[in-house]
């Protein structure tokens, strides 16, 4: 028969042990907080919050807009523009405004879509003369035929646009003194879509533009060659861990990541826990998303790499709504590899959805110097992606040259741009 005492004994070292792991648990949740997130929006100029005083008129013979009292952010209304789905253009303008002067800014707009995969694109338009002459510049595009979504159907978001590379060539509006200003929506001949206007806003761009070099993945080329050529020019940069395949063959060491943040002062930043054959977040169940979030922040933590922890590169890009609020809750910003909306701002129009220029094997270094330059003269960011290193023929779309690498770390070097780790960009220094 077991002693009183010894029941009591077990009893309370079972207790203790529960204590105890309940205690390291609740320390681990805490430790998997951001530590840092993004600093709040800039102070901004706003053009017009959509309200009953609007200066914005349906410009367009095609289509519907007017004021929405049942869908709001801000105030008592939005602005609601929609198209027939026979893909004509509609049109909102604000005409004959008093001077704004965009030089030294670029254009943020809160807005939401419904039928996002039939909308081809949403346009801004600014003219100093009357639309004489205008520039148009590309806001947003929807999620058919292959696009990238930067939102969810039915999402209100924000969405920047960087000024001085407008989508007709050659800049003629005198940004100095823009007079109208017209958002515009096509849809794809197929259906209907619906965008509200919730704020229009012109933000203070940096001093000078930012350029980010990025690595996902942490593969062993990177460390072989891109290293040391990016040292030689004084470039210092991200590398996205997979931790799982970390001192797998043709990736990066513990060690060598480790020196990396030691000796060169990169940082190393998170991607995801496992290899994820089958997609991107956006793709994983709210069980699976969260197993992977936490895992990979505790590896980082547990390995001392700390000055990355609280940025995340999306695996193969792919978030959504969904999946966005999960990463809020361990990490403090998040990289896509969305490019077809042109630059990031600085600061970008959301820390989670950073748009980024991911590098194949057929991009030229040409195309990467004049992003470089664009992202000089727009002063806006450049967040550049690339993968696996290779001085051989690549045998695999990610791959890229060595050689073509060096000639573009020594434009960047020579550039008019200050070059920003991931964390540094989105968190600050």
């Amino acid at each position: 028969m077991r002693s009183p005492t010894r029941g009591r004994l077990v009893a309370a070292l079972l207790v203790l042990s529960f204590t105890a792991a309940s205690a390291q648990a609740d320390a681990w949740t805490a430790l998997l907080r951001p530590g840092r997130v993004a600093p709040s929006a800039p102070a901004s100029l706003v053009i017009d919050t959509f309200q009953h005083d609007t200066p914005f008129v349906k410009q367009s013979t095609a289509g519907s807009a007017g004021p929405d009292l049942s869908e709001v952010l801000l105030g008592t209304r939005s602005w609601r523009a929609s198209t027939d789905g026979d893909g004509v253009q509609v049109n909102v303008r604000a005409d004959g405004l008093a001077p704004l002067d965009l030089s030294d800014a670029f254009v943020r707009l809160r807005l939401k879509v419904a039928e996002l995969a039939r909308l081809h694109r949403l346009y801004l338009y600014l003219s100093h003369d009357g639309f004489e002459t205008y520039d148009t510049y590309l806001v947003l595009r929807g999620d058919h035929a292959g696009a990238e979504a930067y939102a969810d159907d039915g999402e209100w978001v924000t969405v920047t646009t960087a000024l001085g590379t407008p989508l007709n060539g050659a800049p003629v509006v005198d940004l100095t003194r823009v007079t109208g200003v017209q958002l515009s929506l096509v849809d794809d001949g197929e259906g209907p879509a619906t965008v509200w206007f919730a704020s229009l806003e012109a933000v203070q761009r940096p001093a000078r533009g930012v350029v980010t070099v990025m690595f996902d993945d942490a593969r062993s080329g990177v460390f072989e060659l891109a290293v040391p050529l990016a040292q030689r020019f004084g470039v210092r940069a991200s590398v996205a861990a997979i931790a799982e395949l970390v001192g797998v063959e043709g990736f990066m060491t513990l060690e060598e990541l480790q020196l990396l943040e030691r000796f060169a002062g990169w940082e190393v930043v998170a991607h995801h826990l496992t290899p994820l054959p089958g997609g991107g977040f956006d793709k994983l169940d709210r069980a699976a998303l969260t197993a992977e979030l936490q895992g990979i922040k505790r590896w980082m933590l547990e390995h001392g790499f700390v000055r990355g922890a609280d940025v995340i590169a999306y695996p193969y890009g792919g978030f959504d709504a969904a999946s966005i609020e999960e990463v809020r809750r361990y990490f403090g910003a998040g990289r896509t590899i969305l490019q077809s909306l042109g630059l990031e701002t600085y600061p970008p129009a959301d820390p989670y959805r950073v748009r980024a220029l991911s590098v194949t094997d057929t991009t030229t270094t040409e195309a990467l110097r004049v992003a470089i330059d664009r992202a000089a003269r727009e002063r806006s960011w450049l967040v550049l992606v690339f993968h696996q290193f290779s001085n051989a023929a690549a045998q695999h779309d990610t791959e890229y040259s060595g050689v073509d690498f060096a000639r573009v770390m020594a434009h960047l070097a020579a550039a008019d741009v200050e070059v920003l780790t991931f964390s540094e960009a989105t968190l600050g220094r």
